[in-house]
């Protein structure tokens, strides 16, 4: 009779050691969050950091500056350009970051005030991954968006084409809330399915000539 039972005794540790109660997460607060692959295959790659406590706090918003940090650091960004913001200045811990995002030109540099501690929107953030990426634009794909009219021009198509790749969704209401603001969750997921989907496609700068000014009220 024990030996019969043996089979069953291994296979119970096994299951056991499978498990692995005690694996361990980059952050200590994302145990049980829905985007803790993301995260940790971001921190993995130094993408992503935490607080001072170890916590990642997964459903705070992102801020512009936080997300031109996120994306210099997946691109590798490391050119920068003078930077005129208003509210940029060369104390703040962002300002390298804007600076390099300028160069990269996924920023448009103006005399006006960037907000860098704004939180970022939904379509912000789609932007500059096409805009990065350089992405095909597929403008058709939002046509079942009852909210379709509001998000920008110059990010319809891209929105479009991650819509399609299924790396962003839309809401239960059948509307895209292209200015709706977007955790840090949320962005980690995002950029996870786009390194995915993309392994083969290489970021680059975007500009190689003399960076225009925008408009002063431009991130308004």
């Amino acid at each position: 009779m024990k030996i019969k039972r043996l089979p069953l005794i291994f296979l119970m540790l096994l299951a056991l050691i499978m498990i692995n109660p005690n694996k361990t997460y980059a952050f200590t607060d994302m145990d049980k969050h829905w985007s803790v692959e993301y995260v940790d295959f971001l921190a993995e790659k130094n993408l992503v950091s935490g607080y001072e406590d170890g916590s990642f706090r997964p459903d705070n918003n992102i801020t512009r500056a936080e997300y031109y940090r996120l994306i210099n650091s997946l691109v590798g960004y490391n050119k920068s350009y003078a930077v005129s913001f208003s509210d940029v200045k060369k104390s703040d811990w962002f300002y390298d970051e804007v600076a390099r995002g300028i160069k990269a030109g996924y920023i448009i540099p103006t005399t006006g005030n960037l907000n860098p501690n704004r939180y970022i929107s939904r379509q912000e953030v789609v932007k500059i991954l096409g805009l990065v990426y350089k992405l095909e634009e597929e403008p058709d794909k939002i046509k079942d968006f009852k909210d379709k009219n509001l998000i920008k021009e110059d990010t319809k198509g891209y929105v479009g084409t991650l819509v399609d790749l299924n790396i962003i969704q839309g809401f239960p209401d059948g509307n895209f809330k292209p200015d709706q603001e977007i955790t840090r969750g949320e962005v980690s997921k995002i950029i996870y399915l786009t390194m995915d989907k993309f392994k083969d496609l290489k970021p680059s700068y975007l500009v190689d000539s003399e960076i225009k000014f925008g408009p002063r009220g431009l991130y308004e």
